[in-house]
């Protein structure tokens, strides 16, 4: 895709406000850097705020050159396809080709190689490239955190979905018709969709993305969920 001209980052947002400055600054490195290697790509980061009633606002607000979107959907994937939304206004000038758009989530981190790697695998062909996530579990938490890589492959050719750790284009997007607004699963719905399209999809291990391992969510039966259930599980099993 020697024509890709435009790298939209989209993040959908909730009252996070303890963590999306974290997000917020990880993503500016991740934009210089790619900008350092190709110069005249444009490259925006779209928070959705979604519902927010904290102080998430004046956190993207302060942040340098970061889009904001302000909606109810009060779904996970009802604000993603709101900033998809925002991203074909942005970008109504261009071919949905010429668009690469990465996903993430506030309460993430991503490498600062995360955008290069994503524009590399563009480039390469691929439509949609399937990232990998690590939970931030700390020393006390070993247990969990051996649980939870006996469960999980990272490497290339994985069969995860993590709306943290995800890209594609705007045409393959568009032609999967576009992510619906499920309170969970939503990356996998589009992802299952992108690939049932014919399209072609890369499931990589490189440069993963760091998420928060909180156990409460206002998601049911999402990525807090599923390592509250997994504690659990392990927990019984000693």
């Amino acid at each position: 895709m020697s024509g890709l001209r435009a790298v939209h980052v989209v993040v959908p947002a909730r009252n996070e406000e303890q963590l999306i400055g974290r997000c917020l600054d990880a993503l500016t490195d991740a934009r210089t850097a790619v900008r350092a290697e190709r110069p005249t790509l444009e490259v925006r980061i779209t928070v959705v705020l979604d519902g927010c009633g904290d102080g998430t606002a004046a956190i993207v607000r302060r942040a340098d050159a970061v889009d904001a979107v302000h909606v109810t959907e009060l779904t996970p994937g009802g604000a993603r396809a709101a900033g998809m939304r925002r991203v074909r206004d942005l970008a109504s000038d261009l071919d949905g080709g010429q668009v690469w758009v990465a996903c993430t989530d506030a309460d993430s981190v991503v490498p600062v190689g995360w955008l290069a790697d994503q524009v590399q695998c563009a480039e390469e062909g691929v439509v949609c490239r399937v990232g990998t996530v690590h939970p931030e579990l700390g020393p006390a938490e070993r247990r969990l955190h051996l649980g939870w890589l006996a469960r999980h492959s990272h490497a290339d050719g994985h069969a995860h979905v993590h709306g943290a750790n995800l890209g594609f284009t705007l045409a393959a997007y568009e032609q999967a018709g576009g992510f619906a607004p499920l309170d969970c699963g939503e990356d996998v719905d589009l992802v299952r969709r992108i690939r049932a399209a014919g399209l072609p999809v890369r499931s990589t291990g490189h440069d993963p993305v760091r998420t928060s391992a909180r156990r409460s969510s206002r998601v049911r039966g999402g990525f807090a969920d599923y390592l509250a259930t997994l504690a659990v599980d392990l927990a019984r099993a000693t």
